[in-house]
């Protein structure tokens, strides 16, 4: 539970490939589309030599300017920074399902508003199968500004604009992982800076992962926990098979259950409140099971979206 900022480096917003152009970018890269197509008929097949468990997916288009590696989230999430889809390198993501709507936070360091997204692998049978994608928007009001004064994502300017929860798409973008301060500076943060979004057909669906050993919820405890590197990105439900979720203690970056003492986020600002409610859950509050999506950001915090995600 952690004020949200960020310190990655700014993304540059480019067409995505062989489709239907919805985002504005530069004239320069309108002429080198027209000359891209009269070269080629569209985007090149995987290319040869590519290794075997790499993600299929589209060749970056000629009208890009950079060579984006087909990849899937849990070849990144597995990267430890430095490897082949590390800090910098850029990558494509093919059909891949928003977890969440999208999020809106200041970067304090230099009064940037940012937005983010959760992505998930939708065909990942082996946690971990999410991150986190974000892009740089315009400056915020004032030095002391939150997300909420930020524009919103709609009219953000943003490649992320016109995506939501729910929506497959294909992404590409620059790879930045961020290791967290605190020790044991074990928990790591996965993050895509977009820099082509394409929405596709929704044909695959995300169903939470449901974790029922309180031993496991004892390994969601912000810094110390030894779970959140497995579960990044991901929708989870924790759900006793005995007994209920109490809540701890509450405040305004989010809330604490027993059993293990879990950390629990307010990234979504205050959305999963009840209509009117000035805090929510109660202290001493029971629930049979309680949903979110894992972020791995400053030490981790699973993050309820909607009221919905607490089950009496």
């Amino acid at each position: 539970m952690h004020t949200k900022t960020d310190i990655s480096l700014r993304s540059v917003p480019i067409p995505s490939c062989g489709k239907a152009i919805s985002k504005s970018f530069p004239l320069l890269a309108f002429v080198a589309l027209g000359l891209s197509s009269l070269l080629s008929t569209g985007c090149s097949e995987t290319p040869l030599g590519m290794p075997s468990d790499m993600a299929v997916a589209p060749a970056p288009d000629l009208a890009l300017p950079y060579n984006y590696v087909p990849a899937t989230i849990r070849q990144i999430d597995l990267d430890p920074g430095n490897g082949p889809f590390g800090n910098g390198v850029r990558v494509v993501l093919d059909r891949v399902v928003a977890v969440t709507k999208v999020d809106k936070y200041v970067n304090a360091t230099n009064q940037q508003c940012r937005y983010q997204i959760w992505l998930q692998d939708a065909t990942c049978t082996t946690p971990p199968c999410g991150m986190v994608a974000k892009v740089i928007g315009p400056k915020a009001p004032s030095a002391t500004s939150s997300g909420k004064d930020c524009p919103s994502a709609a009219t953000s300017g943003t490649l992320l604009n016109t995506i939501g929860k729910g929506d497959n798409v294909r992404i590409r973008g620059r790879i930045v992982v961020e290791i967290d301060s605190d020790p044991p500076m074990s928990v790591v943060e996965h993050q895509l800076f977009v820099e082509s979004v394409e929405i596709l057909s929704q044909d695959q669906t995300v169903t939470p992962v449901i974790i029922s050993d309180p031993t496991v919820f004892g390994q969601f405890v912000s810094h110390m926990g030894q779970t959140w590197n497995k579960y990044e990105g991901m929708s989870v439900t924790l759900q006793p098979t005995v007994g209920a979720l109490q809540i701890a203690s509450v405040g305004g970056s989010g809330f604490r259950t027993n059993p293990g003492n879990t950390d629990w986020g307010n990234v979504f600002d205050s959305d999963y409140y009840p209509s009117g409610a000035a805090s929510f859950p109660i202290v001493g509050s029971m629930y049979r099971a309680i949903s979110g999506v894992v972020s791995t950001r400053h030490g981790g915090e699973i993050m309820p979206t909607r009221n919905k995600d607490f089950v009496p």
